[in-house]
């Protein structure tokens, strides 16, 4: 399970994962390892990968692409990114064919950044995703916030800290207390914690942050 937090106010983007991934051994036990989630997308926008561990070397292939065609604002990147994502994780379906275990069916990417395009709405967060292996992948705007896993109390002080004007080192600490407490809570989320900010400067890591335990 990948616990992602995301959302902007007029100081710019919050972005936050954890880093714990599972695979299921030949016994079909499940194993814990940590990988990275969360990634820039060119100079003006982020990714945070999440489900099945395809969706990483899917996040990589995009990165490149973005790089390569020189996309900044993040309209054009999302423009690109749905088809790109969806012809990709159709090769790999061909390939392999879907996950075993129902949670690894589930495949996301939250795509956020900065718009060259359109003053009024400068910050801009969506959600793209595949449940059960369905293609193409979904994109949903998110306003202003994402919890994913959803968790009411942790959307309603975020939305709290967004709409009072947080700055964007306040959010952050918000968010890796929030991280540091459900790690402690459910094996399948865990440290190092990842972090990200995007403001008219550009994309901005903040992280790793480790947790030691006594």
């Amino acid at each position: 399970m990948t616990q992602t937090l995301a959302g902007f106010n007029r100081h710019g983007i919050i972005m936050a994962s954890d880093s714990r991934a599972t695979r299921f051994n030949a016994r079909g036990e499940k194993e814990y390892f940590s990988v990275e989630k969360l990634f820039p997308l060119g100079r003006y926008a982020g990714i945070v990968s999440g489900g099945s561990g395809v969706s990483i070397p899917l996040t990589h292939g995009l990165r490149q692409e973005v790089v390569q065609r020189r996309l900044l604002a993040v309209e054009d990147i999302l423009e690109y990114a749905e088809p790109f994502l969806s012809a990709r994780y159709a090769d790999y379906l061909a390939v392999h064919g879907p996950e075993k275990e129902e949670e690894l069916r589930r495949l996301n990417f939250i795509i956020a950044g900065y718009s060259l395009e359109d003053p009024d709405h400068q910050y801009q967060i969506y959600l793209v995703e595949s449940e059960n292996n369905a293609l193409p992948f979904k994109i949903t705007p998110v306003k202003p916030l994402l919890v994913m896993p959803r968790n009411l109390s942790m959307e309603m002080r975020f939305h709290k800290a967004l709409i009072a004007g947080a700055g964007l080192d306040e959010l952050a600490c918000l968010c890796r207390d929030f991280l540091e407490k459900v790690s402690g809570l459910q094996e399948g989320i865990g440290p190092p914690f990842y972090f990200a900010t995007i403001t008219r400067a550009g994309y901005r890591s903040l992280g790793p942050v480790s947790v030691s335990r006594t």
